[in-house]
């Protein structure tokens, strides 16, 4: 590899540029990877003061982390949890299969449900909605139910099923890198050992929006769901607000006794894609003796506005904006592999400096290296560099 220098006002000649290449038999530099393990990373803010046990805010377009408070800390992430059991029933489940509602899929009128009815008939992807747009327990422990006999065999109890459909969801958990966390339902109901951190949430959401109906079911505000013994079907409508608000375009919510107000919303700035997590907001009680989990959404609003205050977002391809960049580029004939914008902190915006690191000439549209940015010496992301056509 060959590594051109960490760049503010410096910039190499074509001349020096192919003296460099000629000589390239030693290597000079060293790989993106080994330059992010001895450099230390950018520090995320603290978020602005709010009740929240537990923050994380991540671009996750670039990789940078923005806000992050108390983010490894394993808490109750309430229906949150219904994240990574979506996950795993769009990987194990035929969408179309039809799944007979038991009585061992309802639940207390307790807790979050569509109302579905025993021995009513629905398919897989309609139960993903009652899961996921209206946080449905009775939908999640149905598909629990169908995807967990599907592997250990239709005559296994409920509960079996039930506990291996679990196993699965930890499985894809660890398999994500969302290392503190750990389930004992597939619901998010509060039970010891039940646990997930903020950064945990923003890894599996961020798979899981890589899933275009996961994208499309927790974007969705309202639905009917078809039903052969509700004549009108069963309605159901986001938990949300910011969501109904037009905020944010997901993702889920989830509150129970001992995880209070939890969010994760995701949101675009420009062309990249924003995740915030929000653990453990306070909850009240309404004039009417309802909750009020109003906090979680006032705290989420208040980080979409430090997202735009906090940071400024900045085309590092455009000539100017990252000093002797584009020129540098143009030299070495290659281009950034996305368009996505550089989160940069604003107190730092004028101290935004790069590393290119480059392997010897690829086919044209090919991985060439990578582009390393930098505010002051911290390591903010790293881009793909890809051979100019």
């Amino acid at each position: 590899m060959i590594q051109a220098p960490l760049a503010l006002f410096n910039r190499r000649s074509a001349l020096t540029i192919l003296v460099a290449l000629t000589a390239a038999l030693v290597c000079i530099g060293r790989s993106g990877s080994g330059k992010a393990a001895e450099i230390a990373r950018y520090e995320p803010m603290s978020p602005p003061p709010i009740s929240a046990d537990a923050v994380f805010v991540t671009d996750i377009s670039t990789g940078t982390e923005l806000f992050a408070q108390n983010a490894e800390e394993p808490l109750p992430p309430a229906s949150l949890t219904k994240i990574v059991s979506a996950l795993v029933v769009l990987e194990r489940a035929n969408l179309e299969d039809s799944v007979e509602i038991r009585g061992e899929d309802l639940v207390s009128a307790e807790e979050s449900q569509v109302g579905l009815v025993a021995g009513d008939h629905l398919s897989v992807r309609e139960l993903l909605e009652g899961m996921l747009i209206p946080s449905g327990n009775d939908a999640t422990l149905a598909l629990a139910r169908h995807v967990g006999s599907a592997a250990i065999g239709e005559s296994a109890p409920p509960e079996q099923a039930v506990a291996e459909f679990v196993s699965m969801m930890n499985a894809k958990a660890s398999e994500l890198g969302a290392t503190s966390s750990h389930f004992t339902n597939p619901t998010g109901i509060d039970d010891a050992g039940h646990v997930m951190s903020a950064r945990d949430i923003a890894v599996v959401t961020k798979a899981a929006l890589q899933n275009a109906l996961f994208s499309e079911i927790v974007s969705t505000t309202s639905a009917v769901l078809s039903s052969e013994v509700v004549p009108d079907g069963y309605r159901v409508t986001t938990t949300n607000q910011l969501l109904e608000e037009g905020l944010v375009t997901g993702v889920k919510t989830g509150t129970t006794a001992k995880a209070g107000g939890c969010l994760v919303t995701s949101f675009p700035v420009g062309p990249n894609q924003v995740i915030a997590v929000i653990l453990g907001s306070d909850v009240g009680e309404s004039t009417d003796g309802s909750q009020d989990t109003s906090a979680r959404f006032a705290e989420t609003r208040a980080l979409l506005d430090a997202v735009k205050a906090d940071y400024v977002w900045l085309d590092p391809s455009s000539p100017g904006v990252v000093s002797g960049l584009a020129e540098e580029l143009s030299v070495w004939q290659v281009d950034l592999a996305t368009s996505a914008l550089l989160p940069v902190p604003a107190s730092g915006a004028d101290d935004v400096r790069y590393r290119l690191v480059l392997a010897p000439p690829a086919a044209p549209k090919s991985p060439a290296g990578e582009v390393q940015f930098y505010v002051g010496e911290a390591l903010l992301s790293e881009r793909v560099a890809l051979q100019a056509g």
